[in-house]
C-alpha cells in the first residue's frame, strides 16, 4: 500500500513539473517598439503578443531592460535623438536587452500594462510625482490631536481613560449595548492598541467623526453594566460597573448548515491539493500544524457592520463597513441606531439594513451603498486564469502576498473596498473576501484554495492580481543588508524605491501583528522568507512584509529603503555580515565601472584597494604602482594612477589621493566622471577639511542610491553646520563600514554622533561613540569622545556625570575638547544661576582667543551677541553679531543671525528703547550700524523717528544728513516728495536756502496732490527769497490765498520795507483776533506789533489810532505792552528811523511769520507728523 501511494505521489509530482515546464517554455512572441514624446516625459512601449517577464536596472544615466523574449528583428537596433528626456536607444543580446540613455538627471519608471512593457522618462514634475504629492498633501491635512486611551481592569469595574493634550468637553449617548462618546475637538486614537487591551466582555471599540470632524468613540459594552463618567482636567474617565460576561449564543440550524458547507469545501480543497501533489496551505496555522476543519469556529461567516468612514475624501454622511466576527445567526432583538453617529439616513430606511428584517441574513446583508472614495473589486476569468482588478485613479503603492492560506492585497491609500461582487458570485478559487481594519491604508484579505498562489501586474493605474496554480516569485528580488552601526543602532535595511507608508495590521487568522510596506515599482518583493532573531521578513510577490517577534520592533520608511530597528536601548540583534571578498569578485566590474562583489550601497572597495599590503609593505607596494605608471604610455597611465590613489585612500592618506585625482581629472575626463572616482574626490576633500568642495562633489546625482555616499554627504553637511540635511543623510547611510582607516571612521563617527545628539537620538549617538571607543582612540580622540558622551548624559538628565566629564576636560591637552567643555560648563552655570550674565560674557570673551576660524567661533560670537543684548549693551551685542556674519558669510546660520541683528536694531528705534538714550548716543549707534536699517517702511520710520529727535534738540545739520540719504537712496514717488519737503524745511530753518532748493529738486515726483504741491511751492518761494530774488518768490505764490502764503508775503514785504502792502497782509492775518475779548496769544500779539509798525512806517495815523483803541487794553497783558504804546503814540517822524526802534525792542523785526509757524508746530509735534 505504501509503495502504491508513493508511486501515485511520484506520478502526480511529475505531472505538475511537466505542466510547469510547459508553461515556462511557452515564451511570448516578438515585440514591437513604439516611441512617444509628451510635454513632461518621453515614453517607449514594448508591445509583446503575450505577457513577458522583464528586469530593469539603472547605471548612471543609462537604463538597462532585460526581456524574457526578444524584440522584433525588423526594428532598427539603435536610434538617436529620441526626445527631450531620452538621448539614445540601443538593442543588444539578439533583441533581449534594451539600453536607454537619458539626457540628464530625470525620474524613470518601468511598468507593465497588459502585454506592454512601458518605460517613462521625465522631469521631477512629471509622470510619477503627482500622486506622491497629492498623497503628501492629503496626509498633511489629517492633523489630529493624539488621544491616549488607557484600559484599567478592576475587581468590580472596568475603566477607560481618554487623556487629551488639552481640555475638551464631551457628551454621552447610550443605547442598550453601545455607548457613543462625542468630543468637541478633533482627535486620533491608536485603535489597535486599545483593542488589544480591551476586556473580552466588550464587544467592540470603534472610532468615527461627527459632521464637524470631531472625534466620536463607539464602545460595545455588556448590557448589564452601569456606566459612570467623570472629567479630571484633560482626562475623561468612563467606569463600567458590575460587568458580567454574556453567555455565547447557540447557533441555529442555518448556522450549523453554513459551517458544514464550509467544512465540506475545505475537505474538497485538501483532496484537490493531494491529487495535484501540492501541499495544502489553508488548513495550517503559523507553525505548520493542521487546523481542525471540523471545528465550529473554523470558518465562521463574517458580518460587516457600519463604522467610521475610512476614506478621507468620502462624504461625511456615509459610513464605511468594518468587519466584525459574530455568529452566523442574527439576534431577533431590534437594534436602535446610536444618536450622533454619522450614518446615511437612506441606508437606515432601507429594509435590508434593519436588523429585525426577514431579508437581513448573512448572505443578503449588503456590504455598502455606492459612495465616493470606494473601489469596486472586479473579478474575471480569462484563459483559465482568474484575476482580481483593483482600479485606482492614480499610481498607488501596493503589497501582495499569501499567508496561512489567505491572499493579502494592501494599498497605501485609504478607501473602502466594495467586495459585493466577489460575495455574490459563486467562486471556488477564493472565499471570505473582507477588508481588514488597519492604522492607515487599505487592506484586503480573502481565503484561497490550497495550491493556488498569486502573481501581480499593472494595467495603467489598476493593480491586477492573477490567481495561478503555481508558486510565484517577484520579478526583482529586493536586497537587504545588515548594519551594525547606524543612527538607529543595529538594523536591517531593505533597499527599495517608490515606497509607501508602513501599515500596521493584525492577522485575524494567525493572531499576530504585521508591518506591511507597499511599493510602487511593479513586482518588487522578497523571494524567500528571511528569519532574524527578533523578526521575520516574509516572502512576498509585491512589497515588504515584516512579522515582529518583539514589541519594541520599529519600521522606518526612508527615501531609498526600509529600516528595521528596535526601540530598546540595546537595539536590534543582527549578526555582522561577512566581509570576505574573493579575488574573482574583485576583478569583475559592473556596467557603471564599479567593482563587483560589493555589498549593496557600497561604493569604496577598500579591501581591494589595499591590495593586501601590510603596514611594513607600504613602501614596496607604492613603488611598484609608481613603476607601473612610469612604464605605461601617456594614454594608459590613468588606470595605474587611480590604483595608486585608491591605495593611498585605503591607507588613510587623503592629500596624496587628492593630488593624483586632480591629475586624472585633467588627463581622462571619462574616468573622472565615474561614480567611485567622484565619491573618492569628495571623501578626500572632506578629510582635508574642504567641506564645501566635498559637498559639491558628493551631491553629484550619480551617487544617489549609494548609502556609503550618504555617509560622506552627512559628514560634509554636518561640518558646515547644516544639521538638518546631515541628519537626513546619516539616517539613509546606515553604518560606518568596518574596513575604513581609523582616522576616517573616527571623524565620520564624531560628526554622526553630533548629528544624532542634535536630532535627540541619544541611542544612535551612543552607537557611534561606542564605535570610536572600540577603535583604540588616541588621547585627543578620547577627549572628544568624552565631551560628546557628556552631551548625551546631560541631555539624558544625568547632569552630575556630564559635568564631571567636562571638568576633567578643562585640563586636557586637546584644545578642541577643552574649549567646548568650557563653553558647556559656562552655559550650565548660567542656566543654574551660578554665575551672572556679566560673568558669563567675560568667560566667553576669553574663549574667543582660544579657538578661531570655524563653527565654534561663529557660535561663540553669536552667543556673546545675544548675552550683550540681554544686558542692554546694544553696541557690543550688535558688534559681536556683525563679526559672526562678517567672518563667516557662508555659514548656514549667517542669514538667521543677520535677520536677528536687523530685528534687534529696528526694535531699538521703534519700541522706545532709543528714547532713553541721548539724541547724540542714538545717532552715534545708528551711524555705526546704519547698514542694518531694514528696507521698506520700517526702515523709513526708524530714520524719521531719529530725525525727529535731532530736530527737537536743534541738531538740524545731523537731521538733514539722515533725511538726505533717505531721499537719495530709499524713497520713491509721493513719499520721496514728502520727505524731500521736510528736508527743505530743515535746511531753511538752518539758514541753508540753496541746499533747501537742492532737496526740492532732488525729490521732484509726478502725480502729487494739490496740497503737497502748494506746500512745496511755498518752500521753494522761501528759498528763492532767501537768495535775494523777492520778485520770483512772490510770483511762485501768486495764486496761493492760504494763510501760510500770507505769512510768507508778510515776511517778504517786511524785509523789502514795502510798508503799505505789509500793513495790508498783517491786517488780513490778524482778522478778528482780539475782538471777542479773549486773551491774545503770543503769535497774535507779534502780528499786531508788526502791523502797527508797518502802519507807523507808512504814516497811516488813522489806522494807527484805530489799532490803539482796539488792542491797547489787550496788548497791556503781553510782553509787547511798552512797544505797542510807544509805536501807536508816535508818528514816523517822531520815531527817527526803524533801526532805532528795533534796537530798543529786539523782538520787532526778527519775527519771520512763515518759518515761525513751522517752529510753533515743531514745539507741539515731531517733524514726521507735520503735514
Amino acid at each position: 500500500m505504501r509503495r502504491l501511494v508513493a508511486t501515485i505521489m511520484s506520478v502526480g509530482y511529475f505531472l505538475v513539473l511537466l505542466c510547469i515546464q510547459l508553461i515556462a517554455v511557452t515564451t511570448p512572441g516578438e515585440a514591437k517598439v513604439e516611441f512617444r514624446n509628451e510635454k513632461t516625459y518621453d515614453r517607449i512601449n514594448f508591445e509583446f503578443e503575450k505577457p513577458t517577464k522583464f528586469k530593469s536596472q539603472k547605471f548612471g544615466s543609462q537604463i538597462l531592460i532585460e526581456f524574457n523574449s526578444r524584440i522584433s528583428s525588423k526594428f532598427e537596433k539603435s536610434k538617436g535623438d529620441i526626445g527631450k528626456y531620452i538621448k539614445t536607444f540601443l538593442l543588444q543580446d539578439e533583441g533581449r536587452e534594451a539600453v536607454v540613455t537619458m539626457r540628464g538627471k530625470f525620474e524613470y519608471k518601468v511598468y507593465r500594462v497588459a502585454n506592454k512593457i512601458v518605460l517613462d522618462v521625465g522631469s521631477e514634475l512629471g509622470i510619477d510625482s503627482k500622486g506622491r504629492k497629492d498623497r503628501k498633501t492629503s496626509n498633511k491635512k489629517k492633523t489630529r490631536a493624539a488621544v491616549s486611551v488607557r484600559v484599567g481592569k478592576h475587581k468590580n469595574y472596568e475603566r477607560l481613560v481618554f487623556e487629551w493634550p488639552k481640555q475638551v468637553n464631551y457628551s454621552i449617548t447610550k443605547s442598550p449595548d453601545e455607548i457613543s462618546l462625542s468630543f468637541d475637538s478633533q482627535g486620533s486614537v491608536d485603535l489597535q492598541s486599545v483593542r488589544r487591551q480591551l476586556p473580552k466582555s466588550f464587544s467592540s471599540f470603534n472610532i468615527s467623526e461627527d459632521k464637524n470632524n470631531n472625534l466620536l468613540v463607539i464602545i460595545g459594552y455588556p448590557k448589564q453594566s452601569a456606566i459612570k463618567d467623570s472629567k479630571l482636567g484633560k482626562k475623561i474617565i468612563l467606569d463600567f460597573l458590575n460587568v458580567k460576561e454574556t453567555s455565547p449564543q447557540t447557533k441555529d440550524k442555518s448556522g450549523n448548515k453554513s459551517t458544514r458547507l464550509e467544512n465540506k469545501r475545505d475537505n474538497q480543497t485538501i483532496a484537490l491539493a493531494e491529487k495535484l501533489g501540492l501541499e495544502s496551505g489553508s488548513n495550517k496555522d503559523s507553525k505548520g500544524l493542521r487546523r481542525d476543519v471540523s471545528s465550529p469556529t473554523a470558518d465562521v461567516p463574517q458580518i460587516l457592520k457600519p463604522t467610521k468612514g475610512q476614506n478621507k475624501n468620502a462624504d461625511k454622511s456615509v459610513s464605511v463597513l468594518e468587519r466584525e466576527e459574530k455568529p452566523a445567526t442574527l439576534s431577533a432583538e431590534p437594534s436602535k441606531p446610536v444618536k450622533g453617529l454619522s450614518i446615511n439616513q437612506k441606508l437606515l430606511n432601507d429594509p435590508k439594513w434593519r436588523i429585525n428584517s426577514s431579508t437581513n441574513t448573512a448572505s443578503s446583508l449588503p456590504t455598502s451603498a455606492p459612495e465616493k472614495g470606494q473601489i469596486s473589486i472586479q473579478f474575471s476569468k480569462t484563459n483559465n486564469v482568474s484575476s482580481m482588478r483593483f482600479g485606482w485613479s492614480e499610481n498607488v503603492p501596493a503589497a501582495v502576498f499569501t499567508r496561512a492560506g489567505y491572499l493579502w492585497a494592501v494599498f497605501d491609500q485609504e478607501v473602502f473596498l466594495d467586495v459585493s461582487k466577489l460575495k455574490s458570485e459563486s467562486l471556488q478559487i477564493i472565499s471570505l473576501p473582507e477588508q481588514i481594519d488597519s492604522d492607515k491604508g487599505t487592506v484586503f484579505r480573502a481565503k484561497l484554495v490550497d495550491g493556488v498562489s498569486a502573481s501581480v501586474w499593472r494595467d495603467g493605474n489598476t493593480w491586477v492580481v492573477d490567481l495561478v496554480p503555481q508558486q510565484s516569485r517577484p520579478d526583482v528580488a529586493l536586497k537587504f543588508v545588515t548594519q551594525q552601526t547606524s543612527p538607529q543602532g543595529p538594523r536591517v535595511f531593505v533597499l527599495a524605491e517608490g515606497i509607501g507608508n508602513a501599515i500596521t495590521v493584525r492577522d485575524p487568522e494567525v493572531g499576530d501583528r504585521l508591518f506591511i510596506v507597499p511599493i510602487l515599482p511593479l513586482s518588487r518583493g522578497v523571494d524567500e522568507n528571511q528569519t532574524f532573531a527578533q523578526f521575520n521578513l516574509l516572502k512576498s510577490i509585491q512589497g515588504i512584509v515584516i512579522q515582529p517577534l518583539i514589541d519594541e520592533l520599529e519600521v522606518r520608511v526612508m527615501p531609498d529603503g526600509v529600516a528595521v530597528t528596535a526601540s530598546s536601548f540595546k537595539g536590534l540583534e543582527v549578526s555582522d555580515p561577512s566581509k570576505v571578498v574573493t579575488p574573482k569578485t574583485l576583478s569583475i566590474r559592473s556596467a557603471d565601472g564599479l567593482p563587483g562583489g560589493l555589498e549593496p550601497g557600497r561604493i569604496f572597495n577598500l579591501a581591494s584597494w589595499r591590495q593586501g599590503a601590510k603596514p611594513h609593505e607600504f613602501l614596496d607596494f607604492k613603488q611598484r604602482i609608481q613603476h607601473e605608471i612610469s612604464q605605461a604610455t601617456s594614454i594608459a597611465r590613468s588606470g595605474p594612477r587611480l590604483s595608486l590613489a585608491q591605495f593611498y585612500f585605503a591607507k588613510g592618506l587623503s592629500a596624496e589621493t587628492m593630488g593624483l585625482l586632480r591629475t586624472i581629472s585633467s588627463a581622462d575626463e571619462d574616468l573622472s566622471r565615474r561614480p567611485d572616482v567622484i565619491a573618492l574626490r569628495g571623501a578626500s576633500q572632506f578629510i582635508l577639511g574642504r567641506f564645501a568642495e566635498a559637498e559639491k562633489e558628493l551631491d553629484n546625482g550619480l551617487l544617489n542610491g549609494f548609502s556609503e555616499a550618504e555617509l560622506w554627504r552627512g559628514a560634509s553637511n554636518a561640518a558646515q553646520g547644516k544639521w538638518k540635511a546631515a541628519i537626513e543623510h546619516f539616517a539613509r547611510a546606515g553604518e560606518i563600514p568596518g574596513d575604513y582607516p581609523r582616522n576616517f571612521s573616527t571623524q565620520l563617527a564624531l560628526w554622526a554622533a553630533e548629528a544624532a545628539i542634535r536630532a535627540e537620538d541619544y541611542r544612535g549617538a551612543g552607537v557611534f561613540l561606542d564605535t570610536i571607543a572600540d577603535g583604540k582612540p588616541t588621547a585627543g580622540e578620547q577627549a572628544r569622545l568624552n565631551y560628546l558622551r557628556g552631551r548625551v548624559l546631560y541631555a539624558s538628565n544625568d547632569i552630575t556625570t556630564a559635568l564631571n566629564y567636562w571638568r576633567r576636560l578643562i585640563e586636557a591637552s586637546d584644545r578642541w575638547a577643552r574649549v567646548r567643555a568650557q563653553r558647556s560648563l559656562i552655559e550650565h552655570d548660567l542656566q543654574s544661576n551660578a554665575i551672572t550674565r556679566t560673568e558669563a560674557i567675560e568667560k566667553l570673551e576669553q574663549l574667543r582667543f582660544a579657538w578661531r576660524g570655524d563653527q565654534l567661533e561663529f557660535n561663540l560670537l553669536r552667543r556673546l551677541g545675544e548675552l550683550y543684548l540681554e544686558e542692554k549693551d546694544f553696541v557690543s551685542g550688535l558688534s559681536a553679531l556683525r563679526q559672526a556674519v562678517t567672518y563667516f558669510p557662508n555659514n548656514v546660520e549667517a542669514r538667521v543671525v543677520s535677520k536677528r541683528m536687523i530685528n534687534e536694531f529696528s526694535s531699538i528705534y521703534t519700541d522706545g528703547t532709543a528714547d532713553s538714550m541721548t539724541p547724540l548716543t542714538a545717532l552715534s549707534m545708528y551711524d555705526q550700524f546704519r547698514e542694518l536699517t531694514p528696507v521698506g517702511r520700517r526702515g523709513d520710520r526708524i530714520i524719521q523717528r531719529l530725525a525727529d529727535r535731532l530736530v527737537e534738540v536743534d541738531l538740524l545739520d545731523r537731521a538733514s544728513i539722515l533725511l538726505d540719504r533717505q531721499v537719495k537712496f530709499r524713497l520713491r514717488g509721493k513719499q520721496k516728495a514728502i520727505v524731500g519737503s521736510k528736508l527743505a524745511l530743515i535746511r531753511l530753518l538752518d539758514r541753508q536756502p540753496r541746499m533747501a532748493l537742492d532737496a526740492l529738486n532732488e525729490s521732484v515726483s509726478p502725480g502729487l496732490d494739490s496740497g503737497l504741491a502748494l506746500e512745496r511751492k511755498r518752500l521753494r518761494s522761501r528759498g528763492v527769497f532767501e537768495l535775494g530774488d523777492s520778485e520770483s518768490a512772490l510770483k511762485l505764490i501768486k495764486n496761493d490765498d492760504s494763510r501760510k502764503a500770507d505769512l510768507l508775503r508778510a515776511d517778504i514785504y517786511w524785509r523789502t520795507q514795502d510798508w503799505e502792502r505789509s500793513a495790508l497782509i498783517y491786517q488780513r492775518l490778524i482778522g478778528d483776533t482780539g475782538k471777542d475779548g479773549r486773551r491774545l496769544s503770543d503769535l497774535s500779539a507779534t502780528l499786531i506789533v508788526n502791523w502797527v509798525v508797518s502802519l507807523s512806517m507808512n504814516g497811516q495815523k488813522d489806522k494807527l489810532n484805530e489799532a490803539r483803541q482796539t488792542y491797547a487794553a489787550m496788548m497791556d497783558s503781553t510782553r509787547y505792552r511798552e512797544a505797542f504804546r510807544l509805536i501807536t503814540n508816535k508818528t514816523a517822524e517822531d520815531l527817527q528811523d526803524f533801526r532805532t526802534l528795533t534796537e530798543r525792542f529786539q523782538e520787532i523785526g526778527r519775527f519771520q511769520g512763515f518759518l515761525t509757524s513751522y517752529r510753533e508746530k515743531l514745539r507741539d509735534q515731531p517733524l514726521s507728523k507735520i503735514q
